[in-house]
């Protein structure tokens, strides 16, 4: 199961936040999986910004601290909640999976 473990919104031109799966960091096949739900969500809810796996345990969003809200944070959680429960969240799994294609 993936968590966010911390959250450092204090660069300025992007923040970062820390996830595990159980007491190990998240390998980065897991973090592109939540990666790419994230930015689907992004794009979705017209947002700025783009999320990428930096390493092992680690997601960036890759946007200036004037221009990050709370939604950031947001999207972050519901992305690990579609992706530790893709069943319980069809639409959200489905169109990351979607992206996914459209990428190969």
């Amino acid at each position: 199961m993936l968590r966010c473990k911390g959250i450092d919104s204090a660069g300025p031109d992007r923040s970062f936040f820390t996830v595990f799966d159980g007491e190990s960091p998240a390998p980065l096949e897991a973090l592109a999986r939540v990666v790419r739900t994230a930015n689907v969500l992004l794009a979705e809810n017209r947002l700025e910004g783009r999320f990428a796996a930096t390493a092992p345990g680690l997601m960036a969003l890759e946007l200036s601290r004037d221009d990050r809200t709370f939604f950031h944070n947001g999207i972050v959680f519901a992305a690990l909640d579609a992706v530790n429960d893709p069943v319980r969240n069809p639409t959200i799994t489905m169109l990351a999976a979607e992206d996914a294609d459209h990428e190969a």
